[in-house]
């Protein structure tokens, strides 16, 4: 035999929580006799129901809700206008209507219940305790509008997050569909270029292996050295790709920058960045500016600082190099790193120092607007 449930288990203990403004309404029934008492008690009867309904079929909510509204006004206007709270059940039904119409059709018939006493106090018809009734009053009043109010923003908050989050996926497939165009451009004028010379140095060197052999010897030579040079190029395609750690960075910067005779500084050491793709970034950043320092300040000296905040991230690459007169002009190096910066949502600055040599700094902040701190950038040259 099936187990007799009031309410449905998943429901926990809410609803009967709920029932204490129904037990405390059948209070009045011990100062009423008669038909009256008869009456009132099939009323509530008809309202418990109403209550119970909802919970086991939801898709009654509605009828259920305005059937308990027109029940508990026939209890408030010819038995007790106590019985006026019992319209907080009705009440917290209309949070689980869907359709608006339907919403306000029920907030309206529960508020005009609250109208229709101030009506009849107002005649004269009967005397209204207003301390007693005004706070279901307006918890009736200003609770559901409030609810159905937070509800509707919250659903265009939605929106407007869905939005976002379309933008930013149509911006991570622009930079990846940029990406790919990228490493096809790389392979195509290094790669396919290469491999189209040594194909045809292996066609003339065949013809002239009998020939003329000293001929042949030097194709077969060619073809080596290009053979390297291809190597060697793919190995930096494979490296603008990998994801990279800034503390190695910095520390294959100050192995280059000693190399060529630059003394190097380290203002303070990186923090640990938990976006490994931002973090790759960066660090592409800083082996960019320091190829620059190396092969065009005339610098005797470079120093990083790097300084950082809950919400950004403020990089400095500064050296004394000089210009010899020149104008400093901005190259494909610097137009990378722009690139990248950009990526980053960050700000760049270059500027010649009054004494001698140029300062970068870039600014990135640690969290975009409408992402977390863990957004994802794609990476590469």
């Amino acid at each position: 035999m099936k187990k007799f449930r009031l309410f449905p288990k998943e429901e926990g203990y809410i609803p009967h929580l709920w029932l204490l403004y129904f037990y405390y309404s059948c209070l009045y029934l011990l100062n009423i006799e008669g038909f009256c008492f008869l009456f009132t008690l099939l009323i509530l009867v008809a309202v418990f129901i109403c209550y119970r309904e909802t919970y086991w079929r939801p898709e009654r909510t509605f009828a259920a809700s305005m059937i308990m509204t027109l029940l508990i006004a026939f209890l408030v206007f010819f038995v007790s206008a106590s019985y006026f709270y019992l319209l907080l059940y009705a009440t917290s039904m209309l949070y689980g209507l869907q359709k608006p119409w339907k919403f306000w059709l029920g907030y309206a018939a529960i508020n005009s219940v609250a109208v229709c006493l101030l009506l009849v106090d107002i005649l004269g018809l009967t005397n209204i305790i207003w301390g007693y009734l005004l706070p279901g009053i307006l918890i009736g009043l200003i609770t559901p509008a409030a609810w159905k109010a937070q509800e509707t923003w919250n659903r265009k908050w939605e929106a407007v997050n869905q939005e976002l989050s379309e933008a930013n996926n149509r911006v991570e497939e622009l930079i990846k569909e940029r990406e790919r165009d990228r490493i096809a451009r790389d392979l195509h004028d290094t790669v396919g270029q290469t491999l189209s010379t040594i194909s045809v140095k292996s066609d003339i060197s065949k013809k002239l292996l009998y020939q003329n052999p000293e001929r042949a010897e030097q194709e077969l030579h060619d073809i080596q050295l290009l053979a390297r040079s291809l190597l060697k190029e793919m190995r930096e395609i494979v490296s603008d790709l990998r994801l990279v750690s800034l503390q190695e960075e910095v520390e294959s910067a100050h192995d280059r920058l000693q190399e060529a005779g630059i003394d190097f500084e380290l203002v303070q050491q990186f923090p640990s960045i938990r976006d490994s793709s931002k973090e790759t970034l960066l660090a592409y950043i800083v082996k960019e500016a320091v190829t620059n320092v190396i092969r065009h300040s005339n610098a005797t000296s470079c120093k990083i600082r790097v300084i950082q905040s809950d919400s950004e991230l403020q990089l400095e690459v500064e050296d004394n190099g000089s210009f010899d007169g020149r104008e400093w002009q901005e190259g494909n190096g610097v137009d990378g790193i722009r690139k990248r910066v950009r990526l980053m949502k960050g700000r760049v600055h270059f500027k010649k120092r009054q004494n001698s040599g140029l300062r970068l700094t870039i600014h990135v902040p640690m969290q975009t607007e409408g992402g977390t701190k863990y957004d994802s950038y794609a990476v590469g040259g």
